[in-house]
């Protein structure tokens, strides 16, 4: 009996390919707020420049850690702390907590949902079905909502969850267990949908769950890892389930 669908969010139901800014500017963006309130506070900071540097270097650091079997995610908090201490600020004298809420994230200029999502997600709910959302970022879920509340799908989703909330990167089974246990869901009565053969495939197939791979531009498939059906676009879900689960809309 089917009784939720996940989703994977970025290349999944949301499309990136058309992001007009660049990262690093970007970046400006979200690190002004903290910088103004940084040197109005009365701390030595550097010129903003340096602070995307340093932001940069200590995201890819922290992201260069997160290798098998523990999949353990850095969290943005921790990400930021690490920068300021790069900066030589004392931390112990900064409230993170803020600095965090001072990160500007929002909606990217040019990301969009993929054409057929809220069709889609609508459709699910309509039936009755719980829908949910888990990503592989550092961020906590909150800044991400923005994104989708912007974009209109947040309203489609039951549960959603970063990496970072959880602490597990995706295909740790942690996260789509985390998504399965708030919904009150049984693991084999959920699909879960994404882009990444790896990730979003093989962390849900091991956390007892059928897994659809939605293609998005070459076949990354490397025969290790086959997921339980194919589509290249949203819309096909609906046709997808309907085999599976005859009568369930």
């Amino acid at each position: 009996m089917l009784r939720a669908v996940l989703f994977d969010m970025d290349d999944t139901l949301v499309d990136w390919s058309t992001r007009e800014d660049r990262w690093e500017d970007l970046t400006r963006q979200h690190l002004a707020p903290i910088h103004d309130h940084l040197r109005i506070a009365g701390h030595t900071v550097p010129d903003l420049t340096t602070m995307v540097e340093a932001y940069s270097e200590q995201n890819r650091r922290a992201w260069e850690t997160i290798t098998p079997p523990e999949w353990n995610c850095p969290r943005q908090i921790d990400i930021l702390q690490s920068m300021l201490k790069m900066l030589g600020l004392e931390t112990e004298k900064v409230d993170m907590d803020n600095i965090q809420r001072l990160f500007a994230w929002g909606p990217v200029p040019g990301v969009r949902p993929f054409d057929g999502t809220i069709e889609v997600l609508c459709t699910l709910r309509e039936t009755g079905l719980k829908t949910g959302l888990i990503t592989n970022a550092s961020m906590p879920m909150w800044m991400r909502d923005a994104e989708l509340k912007a974009m209109g799908l947040l309203e489609y989703l039951d549960v959603r969850l970063t990496a970072g909330d959880v602490g597990k990167f995706k295909p740790h089974t942690k996260p789509f267990h985390e998504a399965l246990q708030r919904l009150h869901i049984a693991a084999d009565e959920a699909v879960f949908v994404g882009d990444q053969m790896h990730d979003d495939v093989a962390g849900a197939q091991a956390a007892g769950m059928r897994a659809v791979w939605i293609r998005r531009g070459a076949d990354v498939s490397n025969g290790s890892c086959k997921p339980n059906a194919t589509i290249v676009s949203i819309r096909e879900l609906l046709n997808t389930l309907d085999l599976w689960f005859p009568g369930w809309r």
